[in-house]
Protein backbone atom coordinates (compact mmCIF):
# COMPACT_ATOMS: atom_id res chain seq x y z
CA UNK A 1 0.00 0.00 0.00
CA UNK A 2 1.53 3.23 -0.81
CA UNK A 3 1.21 5.97 1.04
CA UNK A 4 -1.03 8.94 -0.62
CA UNK A 5 0.95 11.21 -2.89
CA UNK A 6 0.02 14.80 -1.48
CA UNK A 7 2.88 17.11 -3.69
CA UNK A 8 4.20 15.48 -6.81
CA UNK A 9 7.31 17.18 -7.08
CA UNK A 10 10.83 15.94 -6.18
CA UNK A 11 13.85 18.13 -5.44
CA UNK A 12 16.65 17.17 -8.51
CA UNK A 13 14.94 14.09 -9.65
CA UNK A 14 17.04 11.57 -11.39
CA UNK A 15 19.88 13.55 -10.78
CA UNK A 16 21.83 11.70 -8.40
CA UNK A 17 20.88 9.09 -5.91
CA UNK A 18 17.44 9.66 -3.77
CA UNK A 19 17.08 9.79 -0.02
CA UNK A 20 13.71 8.81 1.66
CA UNK A 21 12.91 10.75 4.83
CA UNK A 22 10.48 9.29 7.00
CA UNK A 23 9.88 12.07 9.87
CA UNK A 24 7.44 11.49 13.12
CA UNK A 25 4.51 13.59 12.64
CA UNK A 26 3.63 14.41 16.14
CA UNK A 27 4.12 18.05 16.23
CA UNK A 28 6.19 19.65 14.12
CA UNK A 29 9.42 19.24 15.29
CA UNK A 30 10.66 16.14 13.94
CA UNK A 31 9.85 17.49 10.36
CA UNK A 32 11.18 21.12 11.11
CA UNK A 33 14.98 19.82 11.86
CA UNK A 34 14.57 17.37 8.74
CA UNK A 35 14.05 20.27 6.33
CA UNK A 36 16.71 22.24 6.68
CA UNK A 37 18.81 18.63 6.08
CA UNK A 38 16.52 17.97 3.29
CA UNK A 39 17.43 21.17 1.28
CA UNK A 40 20.93 20.99 1.84
CA UNK A 41 21.09 17.11 0.18
CA UNK A 42 18.75 18.37 -2.64
CA UNK A 43 20.78 21.50 -3.22
CA UNK A 44 23.73 19.28 -3.98
CA UNK A 45 21.49 17.47 -6.38
CA UNK A 46 19.96 14.32 -4.68
CA UNK A 47 16.63 13.73 -4.66
CA UNK A 48 14.73 13.56 -1.42
CA UNK A 49 11.33 12.13 -0.71
CA UNK A 50 9.50 12.65 2.65
CA UNK A 51 7.11 9.99 4.33
CA UNK A 52 5.08 11.40 7.31
CA UNK A 53 1.71 12.24 8.76
CA UNK A 54 -0.35 14.97 10.88
CA UNK A 55 0.52 18.17 10.23
CA UNK A 56 4.19 17.74 9.75
CA UNK A 57 2.70 16.96 6.05
CA UNK A 58 1.58 20.50 5.77
CA UNK A 59 4.61 21.60 6.65
CA UNK A 60 6.77 19.48 4.15
CA UNK A 61 4.43 20.77 1.31
CA UNK A 62 5.67 24.40 2.03
CA UNK A 63 8.78 23.29 0.99
CA UNK A 64 7.73 21.26 -2.30
CA UNK A 65 8.91 18.11 -1.39
CA UNK A 66 7.29 15.06 -2.66
CA UNK A 67 5.77 13.51 0.14
CA UNK A 68 3.72 10.98 1.03
CA UNK A 69 0.82 10.87 3.88
CA UNK A 70 0.94 8.34 6.05
CA UNK A 71 -1.65 6.73 9.08
CA UNK A 72 -1.28 8.88 11.92
CA UNK A 73 0.44 7.84 15.24
CA UNK A 74 -0.04 10.05 18.52
CA UNK A 75 -0.81 10.24 22.05
CA UNK A 76 -4.23 10.97 23.36
CA UNK A 77 -5.07 14.49 24.15
CA UNK A 78 -7.94 16.48 26.45
CA UNK A 79 -9.80 18.96 25.06
CA UNK A 80 -7.86 21.47 27.42
CA UNK A 81 -5.02 20.28 25.58
CA UNK A 82 -3.31 18.24 28.07
CA UNK A 83 -1.86 14.52 27.08
CA UNK A 84 -4.25 11.66 28.00
CA UNK A 85 -2.70 8.36 29.34
CA UNK A 86 -5.86 7.10 29.41
CA UNK A 87 -6.89 8.02 25.95
CA UNK A 88 -3.03 7.25 24.66
CA UNK A 89 -3.97 3.38 26.44
CA UNK A 90 -7.60 3.18 24.78
CA UNK A 91 -6.30 3.74 21.39
CA UNK A 92 -3.42 0.96 21.75
CA UNK A 93 -5.41 -1.23 18.80
CA UNK A 94 -5.66 1.56 16.65
CA UNK A 95 -2.27 2.48 16.90
CA UNK A 96 -0.58 -0.95 16.23
CA UNK A 97 -2.84 -1.38 12.91
CA UNK A 98 -1.52 2.66 12.61
CA UNK A 99 1.79 1.11 12.56
CA UNK A 100 1.61 -2.12 10.58
CA UNK A 101 0.10 0.07 8.17
CA UNK A 102 3.14 2.65 7.99
CA UNK A 103 5.71 -0.24 7.68
CA UNK A 104 3.83 -1.08 4.37
CA UNK A 105 3.50 2.30 3.01
CA UNK A 106 6.65 2.90 3.70
CA UNK A 107 7.82 -0.41 1.85
CA UNK A 108 6.12 0.33 -0.96
CA UNK A 109 7.81 4.15 -0.99
CA UNK A 110 11.17 2.63 -0.78
CA UNK A 111 10.65 -0.35 -3.15
CA UNK A 112 9.23 2.76 -5.50
CA UNK A 113 11.95 4.82 -5.38
CA UNK A 114 15.05 2.79 -4.62
CA UNK A 115 17.04 4.79 -2.34
CA UNK A 116 20.33 4.33 -1.59
CA UNK A 117 20.16 5.04 2.19
CA UNK A 118 17.05 5.98 4.42
CA UNK A 119 16.95 8.56 7.11
CA UNK A 120 14.15 8.05 10.05
CA UNK A 121 13.35 10.59 12.52
CA UNK A 122 12.22 9.24 15.48
CA UNK A 123 10.20 6.27 13.24
CA UNK A 124 10.57 2.67 14.02
CA UNK A 125 8.35 1.93 11.10
CA UNK A 126 10.81 3.22 8.64
CA UNK A 127 13.96 1.76 10.12
CA UNK A 128 11.89 -1.47 10.29
CA UNK A 129 11.10 -1.03 6.19
CA UNK A 130 14.30 -0.03 5.47
CA UNK A 131 16.20 -3.34 7.29
CA UNK A 132 13.32 -5.30 5.75
CA UNK A 133 15.05 -4.70 2.49
CA UNK A 134 18.08 -4.29 3.58
CA UNK A 135 18.51 -0.25 2.90
CA UNK A 136 21.48 1.10 5.20
CA UNK A 137 19.36 3.80 7.75
CA UNK A 138 20.27 6.36 9.60
CA UNK A 139 18.72 7.16 12.95
CA UNK A 140 18.01 10.99 14.03
CA UNK A 141 16.70 10.75 17.41
CA UNK A 142 17.08 13.01 20.84
CA UNK A 143 14.00 11.07 22.66
CA UNK A 144 14.99 7.69 23.97
CA UNK A 145 13.46 6.96 27.42
CA UNK A 146 9.72 7.62 26.80
CA UNK A 147 8.50 9.03 31.13
CA UNK A 148 5.30 8.48 31.92
CA UNK A 149 2.77 11.54 33.39
CA UNK A 150 2.11 9.56 36.39
CA UNK A 151 1.57 11.50 39.81
CA UNK A 152 3.48 8.92 41.63
CA UNK A 153 2.16 10.24 45.33
CA UNK A 154 -1.02 9.24 44.64
CA UNK A 155 -0.24 5.56 45.43
CA UNK A 156 2.40 3.60 47.55
CA UNK A 157 4.89 1.90 45.05
CA UNK A 158 3.55 3.92 41.95
CA UNK A 159 7.66 5.34 41.51
CA UNK A 160 8.87 1.77 41.39
CA UNK A 161 6.66 0.26 38.85
CA UNK A 162 7.12 3.76 36.84
CA UNK A 163 11.04 3.60 36.85
CA UNK A 164 10.40 -0.43 35.83
CA UNK A 165 7.76 0.04 32.74
CA UNK A 166 10.09 3.23 31.62
CA UNK A 167 13.48 0.79 31.67
CA UNK A 168 11.17 -2.31 29.95
CA UNK A 169 10.25 0.53 27.45
CA UNK A 170 13.54 1.82 26.78
CA UNK A 171 15.18 -1.45 26.35
CA UNK A 172 12.66 -2.84 24.17
CA UNK A 173 12.20 0.09 21.92
CA UNK A 174 15.91 0.61 22.04
CA UNK A 175 16.03 -2.82 20.27
CA UNK A 176 14.09 -1.28 17.50
CA UNK A 177 16.75 1.65 16.98
CA UNK A 178 19.62 -0.64 16.91
CA UNK A 179 18.13 -1.68 13.21
CA UNK A 180 19.72 1.57 11.66
CA UNK A 181 23.42 1.98 10.95
CA UNK A 182 23.71 5.29 12.49
CA UNK A 183 22.31 6.94 15.45
CA UNK A 184 23.11 10.98 15.68
CA UNK A 185 21.26 12.54 18.46
CA UNK A 186 20.03 15.91 18.14
CA UNK A 187 20.81 17.03 21.41
CA UNK A 188 23.90 18.51 23.53
CA UNK A 189 26.08 16.37 25.56
CA UNK A 190 26.42 17.55 29.39
CA UNK A 191 26.08 20.08 30.43
CA UNK A 192 23.90 21.44 27.75
CA UNK A 193 21.60 18.53 27.41
CA UNK A 194 18.36 20.04 26.41
CA UNK A 195 16.14 16.51 27.27
CA UNK A 196 19.27 15.50 29.69
CA UNK A 197 16.09 12.84 31.24
CA UNK A 198 15.04 11.81 27.77
CA UNK A 199 18.74 11.45 26.02
CA UNK A 200 19.19 7.96 27.79
CA UNK A 201 20.55 5.67 25.81
CA UNK A 202 20.46 1.77 26.24
CA UNK A 203 24.29 0.29 26.33
CA UNK A 204 23.87 -1.46 23.43
CA UNK A 205 23.59 1.38 20.78
CA UNK A 206 26.41 3.85 22.26
CA UNK A 207 28.91 2.08 20.23
CA UNK A 208 27.07 3.82 16.81
CA UNK A 209 25.69 7.06 18.42
CA UNK A 210 27.08 10.22 18.39
CA UNK A 211 26.11 14.13 19.64
CA UNK A 212 25.62 16.23 16.71
CA UNK A 213 23.66 19.01 19.03
CA UNK A 214 20.22 20.79 18.09
CA UNK A 215 19.39 21.25 14.19
CA UNK A 216 18.64 24.83 13.44
CA UNK A 217 21.11 27.75 12.83
CA UNK A 218 23.11 30.33 15.15
CA UNK A 219 22.78 33.45 14.28
CA UNK A 220 24.65 34.85 11.09
CA UNK A 221 24.89 37.83 9.97
CA UNK A 222 21.61 39.05 10.44
CA UNK A 223 21.25 41.88 13.09
CA UNK A 224 18.56 41.82 15.67
CA UNK A 225 17.44 45.19 14.04
CA UNK A 226 17.61 44.21 10.20
CA UNK A 227 15.43 41.41 11.34
CA UNK A 228 12.68 43.62 13.50
CA UNK A 229 12.71 45.56 10.41
CA UNK A 230 12.24 42.83 8.10
CA UNK A 231 8.80 41.62 10.52
CA UNK A 232 8.05 45.51 10.80
CA UNK A 233 8.43 45.45 14.70
CA UNK A 234 8.95 48.50 16.70
CA UNK A 235 10.19 49.13 19.91
CA UNK A 236 11.93 47.19 21.98
CA UNK A 237 12.10 44.64 24.07
CA UNK A 238 11.22 41.96 21.67
CA UNK A 239 9.32 38.87 23.21
CA UNK A 240 9.05 35.76 20.79
CA UNK A 241 6.04 33.43 21.53
CA UNK A 242 6.49 30.32 18.83
CA UNK A 243 4.11 27.80 19.70
CA UNK A 244 4.23 24.01 18.72
CA UNK A 245 3.04 21.17 18.95
CA UNK A 246 -0.34 18.70 18.16
CA UNK A 247 -3.48 21.10 17.20
CA UNK A 248 -5.09 20.41 20.01
CA UNK A 249 -1.92 21.30 22.70
CA UNK A 250 -1.67 24.94 20.31
CA UNK A 251 -4.78 26.05 20.90
CA UNK A 252 -5.06 25.44 24.46
CA UNK A 253 -2.29 27.21 24.57
CA UNK A 254 -2.69 29.66 22.43
CA UNK A 255 -5.80 30.69 24.95
CA UNK A 256 -3.35 30.89 27.79
CA UNK A 257 -0.41 33.07 26.22
CA UNK A 258 -2.38 35.33 24.38
CA UNK A 259 -4.16 37.02 26.80
CA UNK A 260 -0.53 37.60 28.39
CA UNK A 261 1.11 39.06 25.35
CA UNK A 262 -1.27 41.79 25.33
CA UNK A 263 -0.36 41.78 28.83
CA UNK A 264 2.67 42.63 28.53
CA UNK A 265 2.97 44.53 25.40
CA UNK A 266 1.03 47.23 27.77
CA UNK A 267 4.10 46.92 29.68
CA UNK A 268 6.38 48.25 27.09
CA UNK A 269 7.27 45.36 25.64
CA UNK A 270 6.84 44.51 21.27
CA UNK A 271 5.41 41.24 20.81
CA UNK A 272 5.65 38.49 17.88
CA UNK A 273 3.30 35.26 18.59
CA UNK A 274 3.32 32.92 15.85
CA UNK A 275 0.62 30.52 16.54
CA UNK A 276 2.27 27.63 14.66
CA UNK A 277 -0.42 26.38 11.99
CA UNK A 278 1.56 25.28 8.88
CA UNK A 279 -1.93 25.61 6.79
CA UNK A 280 -2.47 29.00 8.20
CA UNK A 281 -1.77 32.21 6.53
CA UNK A 282 1.77 34.05 6.55
CA UNK A 283 -0.22 37.58 6.87
CA UNK A 284 0.27 39.03 10.26
CA UNK A 285 -2.22 40.95 11.99
CA UNK A 286 -0.97 43.87 14.01
CA UNK A 287 -2.37 45.39 17.18
CA UNK A 288 -0.41 48.13 19.02
CA UNK A 289 2.77 46.41 19.67
CA UNK A 290 1.39 42.96 19.14
CA UNK A 291 1.75 41.00 15.73
CA UNK A 292 0.48 37.60 15.70
CA UNK A 293 1.10 34.95 12.58
CA UNK A 294 -0.17 31.93 12.09
CA UNK A 295 2.43 30.55 10.58
CA UNK A 296 5.46 32.27 10.26
CA UNK A 297 7.51 31.62 7.19
CA UNK A 298 11.20 32.04 8.41
CA UNK A 299 11.59 31.33 12.17
CA UNK A 300 14.94 32.20 12.33
CA UNK A 301 13.78 35.85 12.15
CA UNK A 302 11.88 35.43 15.05
CA UNK A 303 14.90 34.61 16.87
CA UNK A 304 17.22 36.91 15.60
CA UNK A 305 14.62 39.68 16.54
CA UNK A 306 14.40 38.78 20.10
CA UNK A 307 15.36 39.44 23.30
CA UNK A 308 13.17 36.47 25.10
CA UNK A 309 11.46 33.67 23.91
CA UNK A 310 8.59 31.89 25.38
CA UNK A 311 7.88 28.39 24.33
CA UNK A 312 6.01 25.25 25.18
CA UNK A 313 9.00 23.47 25.98
CA UNK A 314 9.68 21.67 22.29
CA UNK A 315 13.19 20.31 21.57
CA UNK A 316 13.60 21.84 18.39
CA UNK A 317 12.31 25.14 19.22
CA UNK A 318 13.93 25.40 22.47
CA UNK A 319 17.80 24.32 20.88
CA UNK A 320 16.99 27.16 18.24
CA UNK A 321 16.95 29.65 21.15
CA UNK A 322 19.54 27.99 22.62
CA UNK A 323 22.07 29.09 19.58
CA UNK A 324 20.12 32.33 19.35
CA UNK A 325 21.39 32.74 22.52
CA UNK A 326 17.62 33.60 23.92
CA UNK A 327 16.75 33.78 27.36
CA UNK A 328 13.58 31.65 28.06
CA UNK A 329 9.98 31.60 29.46
CA UNK A 330 8.71 27.71 29.11
CA UNK A 331 5.12 26.85 29.68
CA UNK A 332 5.16 23.10 29.37
CA UNK A 333 2.48 21.10 27.67
CA UNK A 334 0.14 20.06 30.76
CA UNK A 335 0.89 16.03 31.57
CA UNK A 336 4.01 16.62 28.49
CA UNK A 337 6.81 14.62 30.33
CA UNK A 338 9.14 15.88 27.82
CA UNK A 339 8.15 19.25 27.90
CA UNK A 340 8.19 19.47 31.35
CA UNK A 341 11.51 18.27 32.09
CA UNK A 342 13.38 20.48 29.21
CA UNK A 343 11.44 23.43 30.93
CA UNK A 344 13.69 22.19 33.99
CA UNK A 345 16.67 21.88 32.09
CA UNK A 346 16.38 25.87 30.91
CA UNK A 347 15.99 26.44 34.44
CA UNK A 348 18.79 24.71 35.71
CA UNK A 349 21.43 26.01 33.04
CA UNK A 350 19.84 29.23 34.17
CA UNK A 351 18.85 30.06 30.96
CA UNK A 352 15.05 30.87 31.70
CA UNK A 353 11.84 29.78 33.83
CA UNK A 354 9.55 26.99 33.63
CA UNK A 355 5.93 28.07 34.35
CA UNK A 356 3.43 25.58 34.42
CA UNK A 357 0.06 26.32 33.36
CA UNK A 358 -1.65 25.82 37.10
CA UNK A 359 1.18 28.72 38.01
CA UNK A 360 0.55 30.65 34.64
CA UNK A 361 -0.91 33.88 36.17
CA UNK A 362 -0.14 37.81 34.21
CA UNK A 363 1.62 38.95 37.34
CA UNK A 364 4.12 35.72 37.68
CA UNK A 365 4.76 35.82 33.81
CA UNK A 366 5.61 39.53 33.91
CA UNK A 367 7.76 39.14 36.78
CA UNK A 368 9.62 36.39 35.42
CA UNK A 369 10.19 38.91 31.85
CA UNK A 370 11.56 41.36 34.37
CA UNK A 371 13.89 39.02 36.35
CA UNK A 372 15.04 37.75 32.78
CA UNK A 373 15.68 41.30 31.24
CA UNK A 374 17.84 42.28 34.62
CA UNK A 375 19.19 39.71 36.53
CA UNK A 376 21.73 37.98 34.12
CA UNK A 377 20.18 35.55 32.36
CA UNK A 378 20.55 37.51 28.97
CA UNK A 379 24.18 37.46 29.47
CA UNK A 380 24.26 33.37 30.58
CA UNK A 381 22.11 32.82 27.26
CA UNK A 382 24.93 34.64 24.97
CA UNK A 383 27.51 32.71 27.24
CA UNK A 384 25.84 29.71 26.67
CA UNK A 385 25.41 30.17 22.39
CA UNK A 386 29.10 30.87 22.53
CA UNK A 387 30.00 27.62 24.09
CA UNK A 388 27.37 25.79 21.54
CA UNK A 389 28.33 27.76 17.87
CA UNK A 390 30.64 25.02 16.85
CA UNK A 391 27.91 22.49 16.80
CA UNK A 392 26.48 22.47 13.20
CA UNK A 393 23.97 19.20 13.70
CA UNK A 394 22.58 19.62 9.71
CA UNK A 395 25.99 19.69 8.29
CA UNK A 396 27.24 16.55 10.39
CA UNK A 397 24.27 14.68 9.25
CA UNK A 398 24.36 16.01 5.95
CA UNK A 399 28.21 14.40 6.34
CA UNK A 400 26.90 10.82 7.18
CA UNK A 401 24.11 10.41 4.68
CA UNK A 402 26.57 11.04 2.11
CA UNK A 403 28.74 8.28 3.47
CA UNK A 404 26.10 6.51 1.46
CA UNK A 405 25.84 8.18 -1.45
CA UNK A 406 28.85 8.77 -3.00
CA UNK A 407 30.05 5.77 -5.12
Amino acid sequence: MLGRVVVGFMRSPGVRPTVVIGACGIGLGHVGRMLPVARRLAGRGYGVVFTSYGDAVSFCLRENFLTYRESSISYGVREDGSVSLKQTFKGAPRLLKAFSDQVEAELAVMKKHKPRVVVSDSRLSTLLAARILGIPSILVMHEFKLMLPLDVNKLPGLSVLKQIVERVVLETFGIGWDLANVVLITDYPAPYTVSKYNVVIPEFLRHKAEFVGTVGSARGALSKWDARRLLGLEGSPVVYFGLSGLPEERRALFDRLFPLAKGVSGLGYTVLLSKGEPNGSTRPVRSGRVTVYEWLPDRSLGYAAADVFVSVGGQTSIGEAMKYGLPMIVVPTPNHTEHDVIAESVSMMGLGYRIRVGELTFERFAGALTSIMRDGYVERAAQVAEKLKHYDAISRIVDKVEEFLVD
